[in-house]
């Protein structure tokens, strides 16, 4: 066991009785170990412990053992995540007892206690993070754990000038390129967004710089499915947001580094003009899981063919190609085939009823003059426009990073419905100068 082991076990032991005794604690620790895996920068020796479960037990036990508000837990967004959350468990009961999904049952098992878990814990985060200053802390700690693998990034980007693909802490969720250019994606507008609401300078100044780093490296992923994201979310921010002579600049400097400044093994990639660039073997790939995809849910409409049904066996059944067996390399299309028709429905009835919370909340904010849960919300949609347009290529379906987003979507509600109650007076604009930690998302006269 060396030094950096030794450190670990001992921060990590050290900060475990906090979790009990302060859930939001719990909450921010397992945001790092679910999305950083800080426990992949470690040998093997204690590379395999349970450090989500050893986080998630206290922390549960501090939630039941404190007082929590439970008047604004319920919500349209939550009954539509507990939905979706019992449909996945109807279909991995249905099709593990079925003799032509039995062969991979267990796997469909195992991940069903994965995603389980993911979802326990968003609807615990809904419940311990019922204030502004906790709102701000849990996205500071979200995107932070992407900040740090941006920060890490930048010095092996310039060394190697851009000519390796960049991956995500071994054994993570975003240890494959594909699955950190999506996170990227979805950190893009967080950085951005809360540079524009931080009131500190520093704080400003980092968020920004994180903004601008970012977009190499989603470049230097080597995605091109990242890269279809990147440029729609930009696209989508300059001609949304009030701040056009601020990211124009940075679309044309993206632009510039992207023709001048990158090496020629990522210029080949990323250029679809020359011959066999859009139907290559990567593309043929995809059409073929996405056609699997469509033949097996036409045949299981209902319930698809539960978690992890992209098998050889079920390949040659329901593939064009039987020899290609791959995963769904769309979250839409990973869905459609685990869980069917109606999976899919209420995969996408969620997404639009984020969306619609964040409608409402940008329109209550508006007219009760509350500038920053404009931008709140408007960081959360772009954020979700990230996930929707570069998981349409890319397998992650249960990302723990999109769960966590459609939390802050309901936690950002509720914040909005807390300030709101009681109030009967007319609304005034809220002071630009005001301190983020400490004004409320809805101005009023008192």
């Amino acid at each position: 066991m060396g030094a950096r082991d030794i450190l670990f076990l001992i921060i990590f032991f050290s900060a475990l009785p906090f979790c009990l005794f302060r859930p939001m604690f719990g909450i921010l620790m397992w945001t790092v170990v679910s999305l950083l895996s800080p426990h992949a920068f470690t040998w093997n020796i204690i590379y395999d412990f349970p450090w989500a479960l050893l986080v998630a037990v206290p922390t549960l036990v501090g939630l039941a053992i404190s007082r929590q508000e439970w008047r604004y837990f319920f919500s349209r967004d939550v009954w539509m995540l507990v939905l979706l959350w019992v449909w996945f468990t109807i279909t991995t009961l249905r099709n593990t007892t079925m003799p032509e999904f039995q062969h991979f049952s267990a796997d469909t098992w195992f991940r069903w206690g994965y995603v389980s878990k993911v979802m326990l814990m968003a609807l615990v985060t809904v419940t311990v993070v019922n204030t502004r200053e906790r709102f701000r802390w849990l996205l500071i700690v979200m995107s932070g754990c992407f900040g740090f693998l941006v920060l890490k990034a930048i010095p092996f980007m310039i060394i190697t000038g851009g000519s390796f693909r960049l991956y995500g802490p071994r054994g993570s969720t975003v240890a494959d390129n594909n699955d950190l250019g999506l996170a990227l994606n979805m950190t893009v507008p967080i950085f951005f967004f809360l540079a524009r609401t931080a009131t500190n300078r520093r704080m400003k100044q980092l968020m920004m710089f994180l903004f601008i780093a970012t977009i190499p490296c989603v470049f230097f992923t080597y995605s091109r499915g990242a890269m279809i994201g990147l440029g729609a979310v930009l696209i989508l921010m300059t001609l949304r947001s009030r701040q056009r002579l601020l990211l124009i600049p940075m679309m044309m400097l993206a632009a510039v580094f992207a023709v001048f400044l990158t090496p020629d093994r990522w210029q080949q990639r990323m250029d679809f003009r020359r011959e066999g660039a859009l139907i290559d073997g990567s593309a043929l790939s995809r059409f073929n899981s996405w056609t699997y995809s469509w033949n097996l849910a036409s045949d299981y409409p209902l319930t698809g063919g539960g978690f992890e049904a992209f098998t050889p066996p079920l390949y040659i059944r329901y593939a064009p190609n039987a020899m290609d067996v791959h995963g769904p390399h769309s979250v839409y299309f990973g869905v459609l085939a685990e869980h069917g028709f109606v999976g899919l429905l209420l995969y996408l009835c969620l997404l639009g009823s984020c969306f619609m919370t964040l409608r409402q909340v940008t329109r209550q904010a508006l007219r009760w003059g509350d500038t920053r849960a404009t931008e709140y919300a408007a960081m959360l949609k772009f954020s979700l426009i990230g996930f929707m347009i570069t998981g349409a290529f890319l397998g992650r379906a249960y990302f723990d990073y999109y769960f966590g987003i459609v939390v802050c979507v309901v936690i950002l509600k509720r914040l909005c419905q807390f300030d709101l109650a009681g109030i009967g007076v007319a609304p005034v604009p809220a002071p630009e100068h005001a301190s983020i930690a400490h004004e409320p998302l809805v101005h009023a006269r008192q």
